[in-house]
This record gives structure tokens, C-alpha cells and sequence, in this order.
């Protein structure tokens, strides 16, 4: 597989953009859609202010206020992206707001890059079809280890 990963950094982030592109192919890695393995992959990643991210999260999702991670997503479901024909292969976007990301890691007392790593992957994983559940949620946490270490909990 070839990724192409278009990182648009907006924010105070200071985290080298190999870490993003690891933590995408770590996710790719583990989450069973071997049939992109012959693709040339490809995603945007924005990491935005948080005033920025709560005017799409209102627009898009309809609440007002700021939130980690949006995804968009190019195809519906698993099934429409096994569907592809093409070779090439747009997931879709993900806006994440740094400034939320290491606000939620403070509360909780985590390393910034291990939360940075499960929204991330976290993201990824909507925009490749998975809904909210154990399965999504287990993944998003091997990726995290793997990336960041284990969460000190």
C-alpha cells in the first residue's frame, strides 16, 4: 500500500508529522481492510484552533461547541470502499483540534501523545467505516500503545 497523508497544520501542535503518518499506518495495519494493500491510499489530516473546529462541529453536526476530532468520510461503509475500483483511494478528512486533544490529556492526567495517537486513530477508523463499539474502541487502543507506549493507568 502507498499513503499519501496531506497534513495541514493550523494549530500549536509541535509533534513531528511522521508520528501522524505512523499512527495511520498503524491503524491501517490492524484494522482488517487488507484489500487496500494493492491502493495507493490517501487522506487529509487538519489540525485546527478550537473556534475553527466548533463551527464545523455546529455546521456539520449541529452542536455548538469544540470537539477532538471530526471525520469525514469519502464512502459510507466497508462495503462501498471494498466496491472501489480504482487504484487510488481518498478516506476523506480528519479535523482534530490540538488544543482540546492536550486540554482532555490534562484533565485525565495522560501523555498528550497517546491521546494524540487514539483520536487519531480513532478518526481514521470512522473514516474506513467503523461505528462506536468494543471492536473500534480495542483497536484504537493497540494503535495508541503501539504509537505511544501503554496509557499510565
Amino acid at each position: 500500500m502507498k499513503l499519501l497523508v496531506e497534513i495541514n497544520n493550523l494549530s500549536t501542535c509541535r509533534i513531528r508529522e511522521d508520528f501522524f503518518i505512523r499512527t495511520i499506518k498503524e491503524t491501517l495495519k490492524h484494522s482488517g481492510y487488507d484489500f487496500l494493500r494493492a491502493k495507493n491510499v490517501s487522506l487529509s489530516l487538519a489540525l485546527v484552533k478550537p473556534e475553527e473546529i466548533k463551527k464545523l462541529n455546529k455546521k456539520y453536526r449541529q452542536k455548538n461547541s469544540v470537539t477532538d476530532v471530526l471525520s469525514f468520510a469519502e464512502y459510507k461503509n466497508r462495503s462501498a470502499l471494498e466496491k472501489v475500483g480504482e487504484k487510488e483511494v481518498f478516506l476523506g478528512e480528519l479535523v482534530l483540534c490540538y488544543n482540546d486533544i492536550k486540554e482532555y490529556a490534562q484533565i485525565y492526567k495522560e501523555d498528550v501523545r497517546q491521546e494524540l495517537a487514539r483520536v487519531v486513530s480513532h478518526g481514521l477508523l470512522h473514516l474506513l467505516g467503523f461505528s462506536h463499539g468494543a471492536r473500534m474502541f480495542s483497536l484504537q487502543k493497540i494503535v495508541a500503545d503501539k504509537i505511544a507506549g501503554p496509557a499510565a493507568k
